[in-house]
């Protein structure tokens, strides 16, 4: 076939096209895409439609090249030194990674998952604008690296040193302990014990100085049980055994990852404690084993998905604005009732 008879080649989506059929300026498309600016929501929605149906995808390579930024970004799970993945609760991470990947290629960033800097291959071993950091760890190593080296980040959780000068975003674990301790209690319960790993994050911090809290406002003994090493169900079920052995058992336990709490449930069978019946059983990071644990484990919702979007939105913002004038988003965590808590009279929830 001549070169006459072979099709055009189709002209590749332009911003200029965008604009034309969004009906704004270039600068507005720009912003749109980028999550910039102060646009409103409408007009932001429709650019983003109107370059969806064209096709259109910025050349976030050449504008990185244009502006010296290496166009990546990264995310690391911060664990102390030698291990590399999270022994908890895998549906947790997975929903945040996932939301945050999606939320980073969207705006037209590449997001790499890499170890912390704890690892021989980490974080800092790759060209990046800006990373998120899941959970550090007292003294993390990853942080005091990112701000050797002036790096951007945005933590999820926050740092226990430095918490108020990093951009974060967290749970309010503290409104979120208190709500389910609270259902726990009327639900029945009145010596309600906590299964929760050592303390070397945020959320661990934050749980444990609530639990304290609210079991001096209701005049219960504060009963705590850490498992040493072991974020499974294995860590769980010693944990639970310790504490169902004890003179004056709880009844009820609250385990702040569920993979602890589904432990606590092959501990009151291994004893013959019947759940709900004799005991109550509630966990956090909903997941689908608590879904379909028998009875189902009532949970503390932490909605991962939403603080892997807010982190990765904030995290572009700080790259490419430089600073923000809203630092830390707070997500609220929700109590999710269903069967290991629904004594005579209660309610569950099916979800």
């Amino acid at each position: 076939m001549s070169t006459s008879d072979e099709a055009p080649r189709r002209r590749a989506v332009s911003i200029k096209d965008v604009a034309a059929l969004a009906g704004v300026s270039i600068t507005t498309v720009s912003h749109a895409l980028n999550g910039k600016g102060r646009l409103p929501p409408e007009t932001r929605a429709r650019v983003r439609a109107v370059a969806r149906t064209l096709g259109y995808r910025p050349n976030r390579h050449a504008r990185s090249l244009a502006g010296g930024h290496a166009g990546l970004l990264a995310l690391t799970i911060s664990r102390s030194p030698g291990v590399w993945f999270p022994l908890g609760d895998l549906d947790y991470f997975s929903e945040l990674i996932s939301a945050a990947t999606t939320t980073a290629i969207e705006h037209g960033y590449p997001l790499v998952t890499v170890p912390a800097a704890s690892s021989s291959l980490g974080l800092l071993d790759f060209d990046t604008d800006g990373a998120v950091v899941i959970d550090p760890i007292v003294d993390d190593p990853t942080l005091a690296e990112l701000r050797a080296r002036g790096i951007p980040f945005v933590t999820t959780g926050r740092d226990p040193a430095h918490g108020d000068e990093d951009c974060w975003v967290d749970n309010d674990q503290v409104a979120g302990l208190r709500a389910i301790l609270d259902h726990l209690a009327a639900a029945g319960a009145g010596r309600i014990a906590m299964i929760i790993p050592p303390a070397q994050q945020s959320y661990t911090l934050d749980s444990e100085r609530a639990y304290h809290a609210w079991c001096a406002e209701t005049r219960q003994e504060p009963i705590v049980a850490q498992p040493a090493e072991d974020l499974t169900e294995r860590g769980g079920y010693a944990a639970a055994l310790e504490l169902l052995r004890r003179p004056d058992p709880p009844d009820a336990i609250y385990a702040a990852l569920d993979r602890l709490a589904l432990g606590v449930f092959l501990a009151a069978s291994a004893e013959g404690i019947s759940i709900p019946g004799e005991l109550l059983v509630a966990g956090c990071t909903d997941s689908e084993a608590a879904k379909s644990a028998q009875p189902r484990l009532t949970t503390l919702s932490l909605h991962p998905g939403d603080i892997g979007r807010a982190a990765v939105s904030k995290l572009i913002d700080l790259v490419e604005d430089g600073e923000l004038e809203d630092r830390h988003t707070l997500i609220e965590a929700t109590v999710i009732p269903r069967e290991s808590t629904a004594r005579a009279g209660a309610q569950s929830i099916r979800s």
